[in-house]
């Protein structure tokens, strides 16, 4: 009869939250299975003692909640949890992940807050938290992540104004915060951002004038401010860029 060695390190970890995390989904983390062909889990070769680096398990079907043991896997770099069914909050304990490059939940049932402790991930390139039912504002701290180049947070139920904290985020190619329920006016803080490419914010209550030196931004093609309440002109610096109707505007 073969045998398998006993998860240990990170692998024991995963075994543990296998439940919380699929739910109902099927997951073949076992014991019985050799770790080295655990769904979506990829682990760094060389080291001496096994060490999760990566987990995909996007379209999944999993149908739990997000453990916070998730936080103990210290050298985590990539988690991408997409187009799941997954409920509940996102934890707070991801903050301590300082590895994390990719961090992927869009297209599931989450609520609750974006935690402001995601703020400490400074080595985060992709942010993608869209497709949800999260609420509230967007945290300030998301602006500490000076590595980002996208940020998703469209579809959701998140309220309040656009932190001008935003515009620190110097690397940001993709700023996607369309489909909320955001107010306020937009900051000028964002003409800063200029590896800008796609700036969507349609459908949502922004009100005053768009700033014109957006217009400015040397890579921004695609700009959707549409479904929105602002007032004024269209600044000319906009030219082609935006897709907005007259009747948007006062």
């Amino acid at each position: 009869m073969e045998t398998h060695a006993r998860p240990a390190g990170d692998f024991a970890i995963l075994l543990k939250m296998r439940d919380t995390l699929a739910g109902d989904g099927l997951l073949n983390w076992d014991e019985r299975v050799p770790v080295t062909e655990w769904e979506g889990v990829e682990s760094d070769p060389e080291a001496a003692v096994p060490r999760v680096i990566g987990l995909n398990l996007a379209w999944q079907r999993l149908t739990g909640r997000i453990p916070a043991e998730l936080a103990r896997l210290s050298k985590l770099y990539w988690l991408d949890l997409t187009g799941n069914d997954l409920t509940g909050i996102i934890p707070p304990a991801l903050g301590r992940l300082r590895n994390l490059e990719v961090l992927r939940l869009s297209g599931n049932h989450l609520t609750g807050v974006i935690p402001p402790s995601l703020g400490r991930l400074t080595m985060l390139c992709e942010l993608d938290l869209g497709n949800n039912r999260l609420t509230g504002p967007i945290p300030p701290e998301l602006g500490r992540l000076s590595e980002l180049y996208l940020l998703g947070l469209f579809s959701n139920e998140l309220t309040g104004t656009i932190p001008p904290e935003l515009g620190e985020l110097s690397n940001l190619e993709l700023l996607d915060l369309s489909d909320n329920r955001l107010d306020g006016e937009l900051p000028s803080e964002l003409c800063s951002l200029t590896n800008l490419e796609s700036l969507l914010l349609s459908d949502n209550r922004l009100t005053g004038e768009i700033p014109p030196d957006l217009g400015k931004l040397p890579d921004l093609t695609m700009f959707d401010l549409t479904g929105n309440l602002f007032s004024g002109k269209i600044p000319p610096e906009m030219g082609a860029l935006i897709k907005v109707p007259p009747e948007d505007f006062e």
